[in-house]
């Protein structure tokens, strides 16, 4: 079940050079802190209960993100604080991104939805990321203050620094996980792409889809990623579709509607990424299915759903997206928080998947 979250953000100064007051509205509200610690406690048991792993995670830290890592500020300040997980470990954490490219045991998914009402573009997200019991609880949403005081809503769970899900007047935008064949290099030492739709938030003057394309054009990034955009400004909604070697294309809507789930376009460049997809419903059923074998039926479902709902009003878009994001797979076993944008407005609302205690 999914309840609406109407707890305020919290604010965080994005900009302010000081990375505990950027963090001081998490450490100071006591709920949020022990979601927090409890969160990191079972991420800490799961990801890093090796010997192996607690090498290859200082090791890494040791070479690369204590020196070169970017936000590791905050990271290193929010696992110091915490108490209860390593600096090594909480830099990992904050680019699990990149790294379900290397375990491959770890797929998040994802499906993002831009359909045109008769009020503009409006954009619906499920996220699905895996260890429900545990990321769940921790689903909040943030406000990120630049230097002017301009805010951008965003949607994640507590203590990430990086960005998966905005919306600001002017422009909303997603992440999606993309897939990658194996190879021996799943993943490279760049930003990851939360990251880098931080840095995209914290520019403000980015509030068109145009502009926010052109941005991302000169990003490199550590992995293959889907970002989705939607702009009042704009007459389109577009998916910058990047593959594993950096190259990008771009795919936008078509009549009224755009559906990226976790596939590449079939038609475009890089279509050999993708998983095979099912054919029939496998014996576990939709609900319990591989998100990237299932990814073209959930895209499909959803063309299917929304297509009548283009030109309808905005209220009558988020009810039926509402609707269709119930059904399996778009609602599936990793599901954890949905949110609706309205880039007119700049507005985001959060919806969080409630999970016994």
């Amino acid at each position: 079940m999914m309840l609406e979250d109407h707890r305020s953000p919290l604010r965080i100064p994005c900009q302010h050079a000081d990375a505990a007051s950027r963090w001081v509205a998490l450490v100071n509200s006591p709920d949020d802190w022990a979601a927090f610690k409890t969160m990191c406690l079972a991420l800490r048991k799961a990801y890093f209960g090796t010997f192996t792993a607690r090498l290859l995670c200082w090791l890494v830290y040791r070479l690369v993100y204590g020196h070169s890592g970017r936000y590791i500020s905050c990271s290193d300040y929010l696992a110091d604080t915490t108490g209860v997980i390593s600096r090594a470990q909480m830099a990992i954490m904050q680019r699990q991104y990149t790294w379900a490219h290397v375990a491959y045991n770890f797929i998040p998914g994802c499906t993002t939805s831009c359909v045109r009402s008769s009020e503009g573009w409006r954009m619906m997200r499920s996220l699905d990321w895996g260890n429900v019991p545990v990321m769940a609880p921790a689903v909040r949403a943030y406000d990120l203050v630049d230097a002017q005081g301009k805010v951008t809503h965003t949607a994640g769970v507590q203590g990430m620094v990086g960005v998966l899900t905005f919306a600001r007047p002017g422009l909303c935008g997603a992440i999606n996980f993309a897939p990658k064949q194996r190879s021996f290099a799943p993943a490279r030492f760049q930003s990851d792409p939360l990251f880098v739709l931080r840095d995209l938030v914290e520019d403000t003057r980015i509030d068109t889809l145009e502009a926010a394309i052109a941005f991302i054009s000169r990003q490199r990034v550590s992995s293959p990623v889907f970002i989705s955009l939607a702009s009042d400004t704009s007459d389109n909604a577009a998916v910058v579709e990047i593959a594993h070697d950096g190259r990008q294309n771009v795919r936008y809507a078509q009549d009224g509607l755009l559906v990226q789930t976790n596939h590449f376009d079939p038609a475009g460049p890089f279509a050999s990424e993708n998983s095979p997809p099912y054919e029939t419903e496998p014996p576990e059923g939709w609900e319990h299915s591989n998100l990237l074998r299932n990814s073209r039926r959930r895209r499909d479902d959803l063309m299917t759903a929304l297509q009548p709902l283009v030109g309808a009003s905005a209220a009558a878009v988020e009810a039926g997206c509402l609707e269709a994001y119930t059904v399996a797979p778009v609602w599936n076993h990793e599901t954890i928080y949905w949110t609706f944008a309205d880039p007119a407005a700049g507005s985001l609302r959060l919806w969080g998947r409630q999970v016994e205690a």
